[in-house]
């Protein structure tokens, strides 16, 4: 069966309603995305890992289909920790050249569609797949650069906690996590996560007296790059 048709038969399965413009998010990350990730829109984060994974858990466990393209390095026991139901996430490892064509196809047939491009994608292939997204109403986030994202994320601060001196087991990291984007969402949001927590789960976390300081810095910088040109201008 090939793309466009699994895509077609998992639109007919999707549980969308009519009228519905917001996907959902997991609570931890309601204070990042008050009221879900909007349909239609491109998300950039800055790198691909759990924090790619988490923007679809919410989806994906409210019976929502997701999609994963271009990372063969995905840790499906980590993205069904922080929430994603593995049984509706489709996995494209390698799309091959014609990867724009497979993107494309899937957002007709899922809500949100994880990305990492092969390569520096040109404007007119941005231009083209976020207007697919729109049409659709799939969400697209982009582990990497993206040319007029309409919201980012990056973490700015991480901490592993559980190591005491120089013994101890790793029991989960807080990250520190800013958001911002264009129009409405051009101001930056910032908020502390575990990422995995010591469950594995994804929570809203306190951050430690030295992770204070180090964010303060880091919230700085990511404060003179709100525009964050190389992964989606404001």
């Amino acid at each position: 069966m090939g793309v466009v048709t699994v895509s077609a038969h998992l639109r007919e399965l999707a549980s969308e309603q009519p009228g519905e413009r917001l996907l959902p998010v997991l609570p931890a990350l309601s204070g990042l995305l008050p009221g879900g990730l909007r349909r239609g829109c491109v998300i950039a984060v800055e790198r691909p890992g759990l924090l790619c994974v988490t923007l679809a858990a919410g989806a994906s466990a409210a019976g929502e289909w997701c999609a994963v393209v271009g990372m063969p390095q995905l840790g499906v026991r980590a993205a069904a920790d922080v929430g994603v139901d593995v049984d509706r996430l489709l996995l494209v490892p390698d799309p091959g050249s014609r990867w724009p064509q497979v993107v494309a196809a899937l957002l007709e047939g899922c809500e949100l569609v994880l990305l990492r491009p092969p390569a520096r994608p040109s404007a007119q292939v941005t231009r083209r797949l976020a207007a697919h997204a729109r049409r659709s109403g799939g969400a697209l986030v982009v582990a990497g650069g993206w040319e007029g994202a309409n919201l980012w994320l990056r973490v700015t601060c991480s901490q592993w906690v559980g190591i005491g001196t120089g013994h101890g087991r790793l029991r989960g990291r807080r990250v520190q996590v800013i958001a911002g984007g264009r129009g409405s969402g051009a101001r930056p949001r910032v908020q502390w996560w575990w990422l995995p927590g010591p469950d594995g789960a994804v929570a809203v976390a306190e951050p430690s007296a030295a992770g204070r300081a180090a964010a303060g810095r880091a919230a700085a910088v990511g404060a003179e790059d709100a525009g964050l040109a190389a992964i989606g201008p404001g």
